[in-house]
């Protein structure tokens, strides 16, 4: 009874825990490469949303002051600095595809 080469389990089998043992190399030759890469995607989108709602706090509260209102202006000039900074996150985040 002759076995095809293409059908032996045992090859098969061998190749998939090389390509496992390899994939698991290359993951610890790369560890801190990409720990450092995600922790710096993290500062990146965490100042992406905190500018603009910084900046629009600001904003807010200097036109507040000039036309002598409550806190209308900054309430919604922050509101619109979130999205736009949240906006702004998913796009680099999607840009990036979550690392270099």
């Amino acid at each position: 009874m002759s076995r095809d080469d293409d059908d032996d389990p045992d090859d098969a089998f061998q190749a998939l825990v090389e390509r496992r043992s390899e994939l698991i190399k290359r993951g610890k030759r790369e560890k801190g490469k990409s720990f450092w890469q995600y922790l710096g995607l993290i500062g990146v989108v965490g100042w992406s949303v905190v500018v603009p709602m910084l900046l629009g706090a600001v904003l807010g509260q200097f036109i507040d002051r000039k036309a002598k209102t409550d806190y209308q202006w900054t309430m919604g000039l922050l509101v619109l600095g979130l999205a736009l900074g949240c906006w702004n996150a998913w796009r680099t985040v999607t840009k990036d595809g979550g690392h270099e």
